[in-house]
């Protein structure tokens, strides 16, 4: 188990920006395949800390071993996406260290009531996170935008 102090959460750090998107490429192949909007993560993962997102980046030793973004929409939305935690890293308590941050920020710092996020029923191990932590199913099924969503669920801040 890491424990939290020798973790350090940052918070949209630039440096962290391409282990964000790599991190989030490896499990995207792994369980599902590259959407569009995952190729242009990828190409220009800045995109996650403009115009009001931000990205949460955990750093053990110099090294990014888990990310995850809030992603602004529009009506001033905010999405939980792109969490990922580093194969040697996980089962460490790192996902829930980041939930935190991000769920505080949410609330503290944006003074959002809620944050909503999608994912899919394959994600187990997110999906026992996201229900340990208060979040609620609000939709099933398939996603108009997104082929690999087949779930949504929301957080009351």
């Amino acid at each position: 188990m890491v424990i939290p102090g020798e973790l350090e959460i940052r918070r949209n750090d630039v440096s962290a920006l391409s282990r964000f998107a790599a991190l989030n490429a490896k499990w995207i192949e792994q369980l599902h395949h590259m959407e569009e909007s995952d190729r242009l993560m990828v190409a220009r993962p800045q995109i996650y800390i403009e115009n009001g997102s931000h990205v949460f980046s955990a750093h053990l030793n110099g090294v990014v071993v888990g990310v995850v973004a809030l992603k602004r929409h529009e009506q001033g939305k905010y999405e939980l996406t792109k969490m990922a935690v580093d194969e040697q890293y996980q089962g460490q308590g790192i996902g829930q260290i980041l939930m935190t941050a991000v769920e505080g920020f949410a609330r503290d710092g944006l003074n959002l009531h809620s944050i909503f996020l999608l994912s899919n029923t394959k994600n187990e191990a997110a999906l026992r996170l996201y229900a340990r932590n208060g979040w609620t199913v609000n939709h099933e099924g398939p996603h108009p935008v997104y082929a690999r969503a087949n779930i949504g669920m929301e957080k009351i801040l």
